[in-house]
């Protein structure tokens, strides 16, 4: 296990001292949860912000064009062949 060293200004002090007393916990148990809540708030951001690219990707990605122009080439094709005779 690591040890750090952290600095917090009075009033974060005060207010993490509160709800320590509060949770009945001890500081190193409530500053260690409060990095979990956040490491997985943030990892969640991510996931959140990498499926909003995904999804803008699939929007612009429309499977039909490729089927419609295909069907255009082939309908052209057959017209030039029809037009040949």
């Amino acid at each position: 296990m690591k040890s750090i060293l952290l600095k917090l200004d009075d009033n974060l002090f005060e207010e993490t001292e509160k709800q320590v007393k509060a949770k009945k916990t001890s500081r190193s148990n409530y500053i260690k949860s409060a990095i979990e809540q956040y490491n997985k708030w943030q990892q969640r951001r991510a996931l959140e912000d990498q499926i909003s690219k995904e999804v803008a990707l699939l929007k612009e990605f429309d499977p039909d064009k490729e089927l419609k122009h295909d069907f255009e080439m082939a309908s052209l094709q057959d017209l030039q062949k029809y037009l040949d005779e």
